[in-house]
């Protein structure tokens, strides 16, 4: 079982690649169980935890938001270890955005002294970690392009941050993409390219990902 997350900057269009990887790799017949993070749809209280922390009407400061941030993480990670040790052990668990979000949103949420001694000192030692990210690398005139189009309603209190904020986080994500070496597998994916392109380095990474790959890179 290989947990696959997408990861990237808001407009990225790492969503709209997931949903592509995810029918491709059932085209091949391999299992695959979706989900987010954070507000895993699998799990209500995850659910309703997301509501209520990206609602700007309740004005959370950013350290609360991320230890409500981190309580959905733990209940996220209860729900792998029961797909990791249950009777239908997918092959693929791919997850819209996980651990790199946390640690790129939190440094510019609050400050990357917070997310050294929140993430990096107690979330990375009691959670799973990734077995492979695939980063959408953006630029952030292209990622605003992409919001506007697809006409965003009302904004979470993340994205009301703005642009120069998505700069920042993008920022953190090649940050820590680079600490990172040796703990999990990274794909970059040049996503300023059209969607056939990113379709076609989808094809690539997901031929890469062979189900002998699978079955040893257990969690």
């Amino acid at each position: 079982m290989l947990k696959i997350e997408f990861e990237g900057t808001d407009g990225a269009g790492k969503t709209t690649a997931l949903k592509y990887f995810i029918e491709q790799a059932r085209a091949k017949g391999l299992s695959v169980a979706e989900t987010r993070e954070v507000g895993n749809p699998n799990v209500p209280s995850c659910v309703k935890m997301r509501e209520f922390v990206l609602d700007p009407k309740n004005n959370l400061r950013g350290e609360t938001m991320e230890f409500i941030f981190s309580a959905m993480r733990y209940e996220n990670d209860l729900w792998l270890q029961n797909l990791k040790n249950g009777p239908n052990r997918p092959d693929f668990v791919v997850s819209d955005r996980g651990w790199l979000s946390h640690l790129s949103y939190t440094d510019h949420n609050v400050s990357v002294e917070f997310t050294e001694a929140l993430y990096n000192g107690v979330m990375e030692k009691s959670t799973l970690l990734p077995d492979v990210v695939i980063y959408f690398k953006v630029d952030t005139q292209t990622a605003l392009q992409r919001r506007v189009k697809r006409g965003e309603g009302m904004m979470d209190a993340i994205e009301m941050k703005g642009i120069g904020y998505q700069e920042l986080v993008r920022g953190s994500f090649e940050k820590y993409i680079k600490s990172s070496e040796g703990k999990f597998k990274v794909f970059t994916v040049d996503a300023n390219q059209d969607i056939d392109s990113v379709r076609r380095q989808m094809d690539v990474i997901l031929n890469s990902l062979s189900p002998s790959q699978s079955a040893a890179a257990s969690l």
